[in-house]
């Protein structure tokens, strides 16, 4: 009976175990650009629409399951994500924006669970290049609605996902109405 359990036991447990620790290995990854500024200097705050868009990003990833944020030095990241980061009773991890590969370098060893990164326009195109999550457009100069999506799990990435969030009133390049011209008038 003793080596009954140990052939058929000790095998489905550890079997068992190691699910749930690839499991844990699993996390879902949101980027996001930093919200509005007033002149778009790295050292002015958010304009209003930033400061609601960034009340709008807690809505939208509250339930996500967020246990780590990255933000870069610059003043704007760290605002976008500071009311997400209030409500879940977490610190932000402040990396250099010049630096992307330290923060690429986190998200492949991170724990399991979702993180969100706040970016900038011409890095996170690059950090989802580098984590092989496929390409995505340029994210344009008055663009600040994408937000990115992926998966890594067993150390790779799915295809990324991207998606809109928060309208706050400001055209984006995606939302902006084409316009068109009035028909001559006939004299």
């Amino acid at each position: 009976m003793k080596r009954l359990l140990n052939c058929i036991l000790f095998p489905s447990l550890l079997l068992l175990c190691q699910l749930a620790s690839a499991q844990q290995n699993i996390r879902t990854i949101f980027l996001v650009r930093h919200a509005e500024t007033a002149t778009g200097t790295q050292a002015d705050p958010l304009s209003p629409a930033g400061e609601k868009r960034a009340e709008c990003l807690v809505k939208m990833l509250k339930d996500a399951g967020i246990k780590q944020i990255y933000v870069t030095d610059a003043k704007r990241t760290q605002q976008t994500a500071a009311p997400l980061a209030k409500a879940l009773k977490l610190t932000p991890t402040i990396l250099p924006a010049k630096d992307p590969n330290t923060l690429i370098r986190n998200l492949f060893y991170a724990g399991g669970g979702g993180i969100l990164v706040v970016g900038h326009s011409d890095t996170l195109p690059f950090i989802l290049a580098r984590l092989k999550a496929g390409t995505v457009p340029a994210i344009a100069d008055n663009e600040y609605d994408r937000l990115f999506m992926v998966t890594i799990s067993e150390g790779a990435a799915a295809p990324v996902t991207t998606l809109r969030y928060c309208d706050c009133g400001a055209p984006t390049p995606a939302t902006q109405p084409a316009i068109k011209k009035a028909p001559p008038k006939k004299r």
